[in-house]
């Protein structure tokens, strides 16, 4: 409470200390080190005081009396929930009068409804942090079972008989694989709305790279931040036209992710045999499911699938535009 602004809860608690006792000053002060911080002021200007040190008196006596000399003063502490006194309210007066009990129970109230508003805060702010712990903790085991469960299935696949079915089983890892990544990236970034995509790519593309046994990487991108719904969707369509590159034979691929013509633009190019005549992105040919999860996540993204040659070479070049948000 050291230094922060003024508050409307405090400032009212203030303002009724002064009214019900009819003196024109109180302070609701919070003691530091060395002074005492007026987190309330009503009716002086003055932000804190130096902090007495006799026990058997009120830390604000030095200023009291230097300030009001033998005026009127009462005071109760502010007791933290753990029984330390933190603060104090206090009613202050130029001239000399007497105080009755029942005015002292009702500053005593007043500093209560003090203390429970601490005490509330402070309750709130603990159960926020037990909430970041607990869900911290379940973001790492959701990362942790799906990287256990794309490990699985890679076992899985090299054990397989047969070359289909070990293919199947390892692009499904490489499938869980992605998801995982994404999670990570979301829950390092759990409070943004957006998030860096460009560099969430180069690290897919390292991982699949040491993965597949291929070169991959991210080329001529500049970073840009598209909103945290769109990663994942971005990331498997990367991860799915890699791994089907790498199944063809491409030896080189690589990713960019700009701008055309006022679209965001997803491009995946390979240096492979090119892709099979008679394809088409709207109904694939083959038995793979590959290019129908492409196309399912282009259409999530409201995109449009495209295939075209790359602009040097042989191979194929497959994009993905979709509108910026």
């Amino acid at each position: 409470m050291l230094d922060t602004v003024p508050e409307p809860a405090f400032d009212r608690i203030t303002a009724l200390t002064a009214d019900l006792f009819q003196a024109p000053v109180a302070i609701i002060g919070f003691i530091g080190s060395d002074r005492v911080f007026f987190k309330s002021h009503h009716g002086t200007a003055e932000t804190e005081a130096r902090r007495g040190t006799d026990p058997s008196r009120s830390v604000l006596e030095p200023w009291i009396r230097d300030k009001y000399k033998y005026g009127f003063h009462a005071g109760v502490p502010l007791d933290s929930p753990d029984g330390y006194a933190i603060g104090t309210l206090s009613v202050i007066d130029r001239r000399p009068r007497r105080i009755e009990e029942q005015h002292m129970r009702r500053l005593r109230s007043l500093a209560g409804v003090v203390t429970d508003e601490l005490a509330m805060r402070l309750a709130a702010r603990t159960a926020s942090d037990q909430a970041d712990i607990m869900k911290s903790e379940v973001d790492h085991r959701v990362m942790n079972s799906l990287q256990l469960v794309s490990s699985m299935l890679q076992l899985q696949g090299r054990s397989a008989a047969s070359t289909e079915t070990r293919q199947q089983l390892l692009t499904a890892a490489h499938r869980v694989a992605a998801v995982a990544r994404a999670h990570r990236l979301f829950s390092v970034n759990e409070t943004r709305e957006r998030l860096p995509i460009v560099s969430h790519l180069r690290e897919l593309c390292s991982e699949l790279a040491g993965i597949l046994g291929a070169e991959i990487g991210v080329v001529g991108a500049i970073e840009t931040s598209v909103p945290r719904d769109q990663v994942l969707a971005i990331g498997l369509i990367v991860n799915e036209l890699a791994v089907n590159a790498r199944k063809h034979g491409a030896g080189l691929i690589t990713v960019s992710f700009g701008w055309n013509g006022g679209l965001h633009e997803l491009a995946v190019t390979d240096q492979g045999e090119g892709l099979e005549r008679g394809f088409s992105v709207t109904e694939p040919t083959g038995k793979g499911i590959g290019m129908k999860v492409v196309r399912a996540l282009a259409d999530q993204l409201k995109g449009q699938l495209s295939v075209r040659s790359p602009t040097a070479g042989r191979g194929t070049c497959v994009a993905v535009s979709f509108p910026a948000r």
